[in-house]
């Protein structure tokens, strides 16, 4: 495809977008219920094309966090239909009032989807775009082709069925590069990318229009002196619960000198029990060795190397992702030592707080540069989740950093209105 013929493609999808979004709400959240019963309809159709990608994949050298992410069960499936019939039943974010002077949300345009693995992210942020008015291009890896395609199909006989725009959901088309796709300046408004950091980072880099990067792992949690070791425990483990990428996963621990005397050495131990991999600073592998030695110490094979994996002083290795089994702990002074050390190396997506003081909180929360902070509360990441005590459904794609270039424009959760943006409306005192 030639570059004109790219803009060619793009602009349809942009025609598209100006009549979606003289739809009317409630045809727009049929739309979204039609297309989850046919893609529960051809559900089958589906997984057998995500099959034959995971056996194609397995010759590409594809990586197996990549090949995992590409894996389509029908739970996963299942979980991408229920988001778009709870869609369908979210209030309609463009219909905020609008004064004599104010504000009206509307929405983008033409938003491309650019990812790795994942298929059932590309029929949530389809339907999410639908939701607002925006149409969407689908531009997944070499991986995921047969099940992009499968999924793109249905899709297209969904709109024409219902009498929408067939380019209001379509697959890039074979052969363009997706550096060509990013630097369309003329008609797509937003470009997401999702995967790796290293992809996202590479995408968000490349393309010359407004880019929302998402980040995934590299959480951290302070576990002040006056926290909770058994609830740092379980914040842990339930922040790597979430089905297939786990966004909010805490990876790296930063903990307060005085736990060294309160049990520390065994919750060390009890986090290897639960199969993860432990790695410290070397105030931590040392206070851990040491601790492995006394109470082994009338055994002559002492499990100490076993049980603490490997001393990390690296930089790089706090600032980046594991995106596996692995947790990093590191030991500090006082709780400004780890507020400087979370804004240095955090992701700066999602860090959690574990305290008592009121006056740490608020200083926590007022100088850490993360777009989402939780305090003594779970951080776990779910796409569909009810919020609140009222019951109200959150629907989000992913979540976005305060340290990524173009999040400012919306960080914390992408969700619907991350999709949308704003005009404001001046009237005359004299209008009538």
């Amino acid at each position: 495809m030639s570059p004109e013929d790219l803009t060619g493609f793009i602009y349809k999808s942009h025609a598209a977008a100006l009549q979606l979004a003289q739809i009317p709400t409630q045809e727009r959240d049929s739309l979204l219920l039609e297309l989850a019963e046919a893609i529960k309809k051809h559900k089958n159709a589906i997984l057998e094309a995500n099959t034959l990608d995971l056996e194609s994949s397995r010759d590409m050298a594809v990586p197996e966090l990549v090949l995992e992410w590409l894996k389509l069960t029908p739970e996963r499936l299942n979980h991408a239909i229920e988001c778009l019939k709870q869609l369908s039943s979210l209030p309609d974010p463009l219909t905020l009032h609008v004064g004599i002077n104010g504000y009206q949300r509307v929405p983008l345009g033409v938003v491309a989807f650019v990812y790795e693995g994942f298929p059932q992210l590309g029929v949530i942020a389809a339907g999410m775009c639908l939701k607002v008015g925006n149409t969407i291009i689908l531009k997944g890896g070499n991986e995921g082709t047969y099940t992009q395609e499968a999924i793109a199909m249905i899709a297209r006989d969904v709109l024409i069925a219902k009498g929408f725009p067939e380019a209001c959901i379509t697959s890039i088309p074979k052969g363009v590069a997706l550096k060509e796709l990013i630097v369309q300046e003329k008609y797509l408004r937003l470009v997401i990318p999702y995967g790796r950091p290293s992809f996202v980072q590479q995408v968000s880099k490349q393309a010359t229009v407004s880019a929302l990067p998402t980040s995934m792992g590299n959480c951290y949690l302070y576990l002040a002196a006056s926290g909770d070791l058994n609830l740092a425990k379980e914040i842990i483990l339930n922040s790597r619960k979430g089905d297939p990428d786990a966004v909010n996963a805490i990876e790296k621990v930063i903990v307060h000198q005085s736990w060294l005397d309160r049990g520390f050495g065994d919750w060390m131990a009890g986090l290897k029990k639960q199969g993860l991999v432990v790695r410290g600073c070397t105030e931590t592998t040392t206070y851990f060795r040491q601790f492995l030695e006394e109470i082994h110490s009338d055994e002559t094979d002492k499990p100490s190397q076993a049980l603490i994996d490997k001393s990390i002083d690296l930089e790089d290795v706090w600032g980046h992702p594991y995106l596996d089994e692995t947790i990093a702990i590191k030991v500090v002074q006082d709780t400004e030592d780890a507020i400087a050390w979370i804004n240095q190396y955090s992701s700066g997506h999602a860090d959690v707080l574990l305290t008592d003081s009121l006056s740490e909180r608020d200083r926590f929360v007022c100088r850490i540069n993360s777009s989402t902070i939780f305090v003594n509360a779970h951080s776990r990441f779910t796409r569909c989740a009810k919020v609140g005590d009222n019951g109200n459904v959150k629907i989000a794609l992913g979540m976005s950093s305060l340290k990524t270039r173009g999040a400012s424009r919306y960080p914390g959760m992408i969700d619907i209105y991350a999709l949308t943006t704003t005009k404001q409306v001046l009237t005359s005192s004299w209008v009538k």
